[in-house]
């Protein structure tokens, strides 16, 4: 045997006292723990107190019999196994008890010898099972402790790729403000179409436009209007130059493949590989949509798309136009709800000379020259005040500063 059968715990179940004591006295000598029971009603609460390993039950016995007591026992202890115990050898009687649990059969008068046997037979089988569910058990700690690692550092991932456009930030605000304001929409929109990978969406708009800054500066200053066809052949290039940038790292391909398809159009006329309709990653169409209304948004000076896309209601039809050709209609139509359900952050104003510790900044906050001095979501300190009033003497703030209402 793998395993020690010695204290193994055997309730005896029967209404004949001399059969009760003559296997109690056969089992006490092969050193298990026996106890007994009169009936099916005395077995059941022998089962709670006791907790049995097997249980030797008799067939025939008043109030409650040992078909239905097995029942009982089975869908109250499952691991508890059961030995039917009968006068009668009926085969029919036995495939009863087989069907509703019972481990095995033995006939009266008992063979000791026989019944040692199956009783061995029984715990071995209790005591795999039991380890068998151990495993299981261990088995799935462990893979929900590596579900908990992977989310960690998935998460890790994801707020260590927004610090670089945190950092841009400081030296191209206009960038960084666009980046950003697509970003938060895409990520909108993700969870308005119960998408599986909204991180993603979120990322996918941060960083759209990152295959821009391989083009020349000049041409991205230049009216796309008055483009030559060889530069027009070159811009067309970015969403391959955003592709190679994340595949420097091996956890982006995903991301670049995105960014690859963002200037694809459902119709098949885009770029740069003319795919259409279900062909088209569904992020990539998020972020197209998200960006254009952005820049239509932008057009009309109405940045700062959390703050302002109430206001954008109106201008939807401009993308409604191109549904089916430029854009998938079930993200436009994911935009149109987001933004009727939308509730406006609440927000407060506030004076540079009324700023207090423990403020939390609603918006980022920028000098008159586009340079950004505080992001959004910062908790104020006497530090953070402090620069704010310094750098307001060299460099204005553009605007008031705006504070997040404490949670009450």
């Amino acid at each position: 045997m793998a395993f020690p059968i010695i204290y193994s715990k055997i309730l005896i179940v029967d209404d004949n006292n001399e059969v009760r004591e003559s296997l109690k006295m056969f089992l006490e000598e092969k050193q298990f723990t026996v106890q007994v029971a009169v009936d099916g009603e005395d077995a059941l609460m022998k089962l709670s107190e006791f907790k049995p390993y097997c249980i030797l039950l008799d067939i025939r016995m008043p109030y409650l019999n040992g078909v239905d007591a097995l029942k009982m026992i089975k869908y109250r202890s499952p691991n508890t196994e059961v030995i039917m115990v009968s006068a009668i050898n009926n085969v029919q009687m036995a495939e009863q008890c087989m069907q509703n649990g019972a481990f095995g059969f033995v006939t009266k008068p008992v063979d000791l010898d026989n019944l040692f046997k199956e009783i061995k037979l029984c715990l071995e089988k209790r005591h795999n099972a039991l380890e068998e569910n151990k495993k299981k058990k261990k088995e799935k700690h462990e893979k929900l402790k590596l579900k908990a690692k992977a989310e960690f550092l998935n998460k890790e991932l994801f707020h260590a790729l927004r610090f670089p456009i945190h950092l841009g930030s400081y030296f191209d605000s206009e960038f960084a403000k666009h980046s950003f304001d697509v970003s938060w929409l895409s990520e909108k929109l993700a969870k308005q179409l119960n998408s599986q990978h909204i991180e993603l969406a979120n990322l996918s708009g941060l960083y759209h436009d990152i295959g821009k800054l391989c083009l020349p500066k000049y041409l991205l200053q230049k009216h796309s209007q008055d483009w030559t066809f060889q530069e027009k052949q070159v811009y067309r290039r970015f969403p391959i130059y955003a592709e190679e940038l994340a595949h420097f790292h091996f956890r982006l391909h995903g991301l670049g493949h995105i960014l690859r398809h963002q200037c694809e159009n459902v119709d098949g006329t885009g770029f740069p590989d003319g795919l259409s309709g279900d062909d088209i990653p569904q992020e990539s169409k998020i972020i197209a949509v998200a960006n254009a209304f952005v820049e239509i948004m932008e057009i009309e000076n109405l940045g700062l798309i959390e703050f302002n896309i109430k206001k954008g209601i109106k201008f939807l039809e401009i993308l409604k136009k191109d549904e089916g050709t430029l854009y998938d209609a079930s993200v436009v139509n994911a935009l149109e709800q987001f933004i009727k359900l939308y509730k406006t952050p609440n927000e407060a104003s506030f004076e540079i000379s009324d700023l207090e510790p423990g403020m939390e900044l609603s918006r980022d906050l920028y000098t008159r020259s586009g340079r950004l001095i505080l992001p959004k979501g910062m908790r104020l300190d006497i530090k953070a005040i402090s620069k704010i009033i310094d750098l307001n003497f060299i460099d204005p703030i553009s605007n008031k500063v705006y504070i997040t209402p404490p949670k009450k």
